[in-house]
């Protein structure tokens, strides 16, 4: 069976069929890359892009600032890392600490690779392909286990319960999860996010599955507006303009940069109503 196709830039998803889905068991039902000339060029904007989310520097070294500093990570696992932003900053601020940056998409892994080469972290910060739910590290090995903008693919809930036994005994995860910063979001948004992510909640949504799986909160924050901009979506805007002017003509493509554009003007309008917000963590 297939659904159809439909591209959700800020969570990087594309809807496709059910059978592969099922196989990396990374994709809820009804999400998966089959459809390769769509992905080619949703890639051609999203695989381009400073960021694969929203995010920053500052957000990560924030959220960093949070785990418990004695001792500080030694081993760090960074899931869904897309392109390798993070990745980079993670490894410039814990410059003790092994990597090891994971993706399930040839081209992220490729992206992040290219990038961390580039600046010569050696072999203690290392790409690879693999599935955020699958094999990743021998149990109690991992000092931090990183996740920006991914963990929506297995939910909050599944993905600590999985990676819980992966933690040393002082063992900490920091990730974000889209969040409502409002009490009363306009019903067209509501409808909106119903559409792209039922599963969204707020804080206190978030940290309940935080508690049912078994741990607790550290700290957590909101990403300012900034973190959805600067390094994403601004980017983002300049690159489908191009892609525009590159595949005039072409339905798909015109599809893909009209979702594209779709997903910023609703941000544009409702940014004051959600955001993402990270999460620092730890068994409890």
């Amino acid at each position: 069976m297939t659904v159809p196709v439909r591209i959700h830039f800020f969570r990087y998803q594309i809807w496709v069929p059910l059978p592969l889905a099922i196989e990396t068991g990374c994709y809820p039902p009804s999400m998966d890359l089959a459809d390769s000339r769509t992905f080619e060029l949703f890639l051609e904007i999203y695989g381009t892009l400073p960021r694969a989310g929203p995010g920053s520097t500052e957000d990560t070294l924030r959220a960093l600032d949070l785990v418990p500093a004695d001792p500080r990570p030694k081993t760090v696992i960074d899931l869904g890392c897309g392109p390798g932003a993070q990745t980079l900053v993670l490894a410039e601020a814990l410059p003790d600490a092994s990597i090891l940056a994971m993706d399930l998409t040839p081209h992220m892994v490729s992206e992040a690779g290219h990038r961390l080469t580039e600046a010569g972290f050696g072999e203690r910060v290392r790409v690879k392909r693999g599935d955020m739910l699958g094999p990743i590290a021998p149990p109690a090995t991992q000092d931090l286990i990183w996740c920006e903008g991914a963990i929506y693919f297995a939910g909050v809930e599944r993905a600590l319960r999985t990676w819980k036994p992966l933690l040393s005994p002082n063992g900490a995860i920091a990730f974000t999860e889209v969040i409502w910063i409002h009490p009363s979001p306009p019903e067209e948004l509501v409808a909106w996010w119903h559409d792209e992510y039922p599963a969204i909640t707020d804080e206190s949504g978030v940290r309940k599955a935080i508690s049912a799986a078994g741990f607790e909160t550290i700290g957590s924050f909101p990403l300012p507006a900034a973190a959805w901009w600067n390094e994403y979506y601004e980017p983002m805007e300049q690159r489908v303009a191009e892609f525009r002017a590159q595949y005039e003509g072409d339905t798909l493509a015109t599809e893909i940069a009209n979702e594209a554009e779709n997903e910023i003007g609703k941000f544009r309008r409702f940014s004051e109503f959600y955001t993402y917000g990270f999460f620092v963590v730890r068994p409890s």
